[in-house]
């Protein structure tokens, strides 16, 4: 394990309302103002912003990725618990200079629905640089080790290798690194089931799907284009979900599995995430109550998202039910994660 020193911004955990003005805080005003671009931006501080600001700080990137905390958990939504979590990702791509995007993702929790329903802001800081066609991430920042659930969930991400993992030690300004497989010893993973797991390879060879019957319209097109990047090693279920919201605005999201099965991500809870994280925490409340339609693609397996879509739909728009289309694998193509066998 390793230390960075580091001023670690205010908690937000205890706070019912977080806000971006308070994330901010510790930042030097002209940095803020660069960083007024991530806000309603999807969350995203690409690369060259990285940079930029640990120039400016004279910082590296970890100690970057823990100051950013604060103004990921602005984002979550948390009806239920009041409790406010941030998770910080740092892609694989980099620009000249060796630096990588960082993407922001919160925890959601929806009001009415067992809690088994939430989604953990690790999870969510993963679909945001999924949905951004990382092919993998190579380390998360939180504000405490993460919990077994999300532990299991970027186990599959590598697997037996590394995972940098980085959070407070509990010391004013100190931070610990240690790795995913440490945080979870034993673990059963994708290899048990005879997977290499590299859940997000699929962003450089995506399954081609098509669909077996409808009309198509662009919503339906994005729902289909999601379900060909998601992630279905163990049932072939490959699904994406896409929502239009009132002002003409289109999110989608992608299923990704787990061998432990639980901590996977449905195409909703993808889709819901990456559609809070492309609007403005400050001037976004009810957004969730905005949606006009929702559209399920998906492949025929010995499961389905079907129920649990509209389940989840219904807490947050129960007058909306969502269109389903059944797809398959394109004639002739062959499961792209078979390469990684």
């Amino acid at each position: 394990m390793h230390n960075h020193t580091q001023d670690i911004s205010p908690d937000l955990s205890q706070d019912s309302s977080p806000i971006v003005e308070k994330a901010l805080q510790g930042f030097p005003t002209h940095l803020c103002i660069e960083l007024e671009r991530v806000i309603g931006g999807g969350g995203i501080v690409p690369a060259d912003l990285v940079q930029h600001i640990c120039k400016e700080l004279d910082s590296d990137t970890e100690s970057l990725m823990l100051r950013l905390i604060p103004l990921a958990a602005a984002y979550a939504e948390a009806p239920v618990s009041g409790y406010y979590v941030g998770a910080v990702v740092r892609g694989q791509r980099q620009n000249a200079n060796g630096y990588a995007a960082l993407y922001l993702g919160a925890n959601m929790e929806f009001p009415q629905r067992a809690l088994c329903h939430s989604l953990h802001a690790e999870q969510a800081a993963v679909a945001n640089a999924w949905k951004n066609r990382e092919p993998d991430i190579t380390s998360i920042a939180v504000s405490a080790p993460p919990c077994g659930h999300c532990r299991q969930f970027l186990y599959e991400l590598y697997g037996p290798n590394s995972l940098k993992v980085i959070f407070p030690d509990g010391t004013e300004g100190n931070c610990r690194e240690t790795s995913i497989t440490e945080l979870l010893p034993g673990a059963f993973g994708p290899a048990d089931l005879g997977h290499k797991g590299g859940m997000m390879a699929v962003n450089t060879t995506p399954s081609p799907l098509e669909l077996e019957f409808g009309a198509i319209d662009a919503l339906i097109l994005k729902a289909l284009e999601a379900a060909s990047y998601s992630y279905a090693p163990y049932t072939k279920n490959y699904a994406g979900c896409a929502l239009l919201m009132h002002d003409g605005s289109i999110f989608s999201g992608s299923y990704a599995e787990n061998a432990a099965h639980n901590p996977g991500l449905s195409p909703l809870h993808a889709a819901l995430s990456n559609m809070r994280m492309a609007c403005d925490p400050r001037t976004t409340a009810g957004n969730l109550h905005k949606i006009v339609r929702c559209v399920l693609v998906e492949t025929a397996a010995d499961i389905s998202q079907r129920e649990l879509v509209a389940t989840l739909l219904s807490s947050i728009a129960p007058n909306l039910v969502p269109e389903y289309y059944p797809s398959r694998a394109i004639d002739g193509a062959t499961d792209p994660l078979d390469r990684f066998e």
